[in-house]
């Protein structure tokens, strides 16, 4: 079975592809990773073969296209204006590596923006594979994960809110026609059309159901899995300076954003550090790529850029992230309290999950952040047994789960299905 998986964005976004695509190899599939060429080494080291894609993680999460990603639910006709003028040849590029990768499968894990076009073309399983809730998907359980602009409470206010995010199909239209006709041979599709295709597809979400359940009003072909983790710690060794600060005291609290900063890095990063001391606490800071930077930091706080989460999880008392999906799975599989200070994407409804689980305060969106909200926040994680109880006990849940082989099983399925009714 020849495998392709589509994947973009950042490391968390990426990463439990490439533990999804491992698990494929397992057993037995020939798989092809591609994605930017960030992860080149991590895809290489899961014995996947490696397909370049169009970008660079780091300077598109860092930059303003990341920026206008995150604000494009709340403003589409200005997005596309972006897409129009910005990003219009990225779309061109990204989608014929996306082909390039594909022509030859067996089975393909794509992304949105081309999962109904590759269907069509190579009449073979395509799933939509991703790490949060598809946004033409609309349910009555839970809100819009990328709309955070007031629709009041309940079922009905929750089904509202996701027309909101349903223009977002849009994004992109001219790009993906033009590489419908030129490339694929097919005839163009409008986003009406093109929101009935993609809802006719099945879907893997890595996510647990025990974080977010799964809607009793989706399609049977809508398969919330359990999280895809790849574990990084058997090969990591840290840096003499992180595991002396480990030992020098209790364990810290962990603070990182990744790239999703805003537009004042420096501001930030001193609101974290200020609120870190205010707290009385210890703190290792992952600044990531284009991340927190550039402040001094008193001695209860390190600076590291980069760490596997399952390697320093389980050694801090608590985390605090962005609320992206794999930051808030990775706290969740170390049973450890967490706080998300959402920017945008699907990070308010995984900030909204962590409150109502009851594993971590409320989310404190990343406009509203002040040195005594976040120092009165650390305190929390810190003290509060009882949450700290619950995320110990949601961890061991989760562990217990196998999404990778729940995912394996229904891509074999799918695949051998397929080759029987000799299609």
């Amino acid at each position: 079975m020849r495998c392709t998986i589509l994947a973009i964005g950042s490391r968390g976004d990426v990463q439990p592809l490439i533990a999804l695509g491992a698990g494929l190899r397992a057993s037995g599939a020939r798989v092809r990773l591609a994605t930017h060429r960030d992860f080149l080494d991590a895809v290489t080291a899961a014995g996947l073969e490696f397909a370049p894609i169009e970008g660079q993680a780091a300077s598109f999460g860092a930059g303003p296209a990341g920026r206008a990603f995150r604000d494009r639910v709340s403003n589409v006709a200005r997005f596309q204006r972006f897409v129009d003028s910005y990003l219009a040849l990225f779309f061109t590029r990204l989608l014929r590596d996306a082909w390039q990768a594909s022509e030859d499968a067996d089975v393909v894990l794509s992304w949105t923006m081309c999962a109904a076009s590759l269907a069509e073309r190579l009449r073979v399983p395509v799933f939509n594979a991703g790490l949060a809730p598809a946004l033409y998907f609309p349910t009555s359980a839970f809100a819009n994960p990328v709309h955070d602009a007031p629709v009041g409470t309940g079922p009905a206010a929750n089904r509202r809110s996701w027309r909101h995010g349903l223009a977002t199909i849009r994004i992109g239209e001219a790009q993906v026609n033009a590489w419908r006709t030129t490339t694929l041979g097919l005839a163009p599709l409008s986003w009406r059309p093109h929101v009935r295709a993609l809802r006719r597809l099945p879907h893997l979400f890595g996510y647990s159901p025990h974080v977010l359940p799964r809607p009793a009003d989706w399609p049977a072909w809508a398969h919330v899995t359990g999280y895809w983790f790849l574990d990084d710690a058997p090969r990591y060794t840290p840096p003499r300076e992180l595991q002396a600060f480990l030992d020098a005291g209790p364990p810290p609290i962990a603070i990182g954003f990744s790239s999703q900063v805003g537009d004042d890095a420096v501001t930030l990063t001193r609101t974290v550090m200020e609120a870190v001391t205010e707290a009385g606490q210890r703190a290792i800071v992952v600044t990531g790529f284009g991340g927190l930077k550039d402040v001094t930091c008193p001695p209860s706080v390190l600076p590291v850029t980069t760490v596997p989460y399952d390697w320093l999880l389980p050694r801090v008392r608590a985390m605090v992230h962005q609320g992206g999906a794999g930051s808030t799975s990775a706290a969740v599989r170390a049973g450890r309290p967490q706080m998300a200070v959402p920017f945008g994407f699907d990070q308010h409804l995984w900030g909204a999950r962590i409150e109502a689980l009851g594993i971590g305060p409320a989310p404190i969106p990343a406009a509203a952040l002040t040195v005594s909200g976040l120092a009165a926040a650390l305190t929390t994680l810190d003290r509060d047994e009882a949450m700290r109880a619950r995320a110990e006990a949601l961890g061991a849940r989760v562990r217990a789960e196998d999404g990778i082989g729940t995912a394996v099983a229904l891509v074999r399925d799918a695949v051998t299905r397929h080759q029987a009714a000799g299609r």
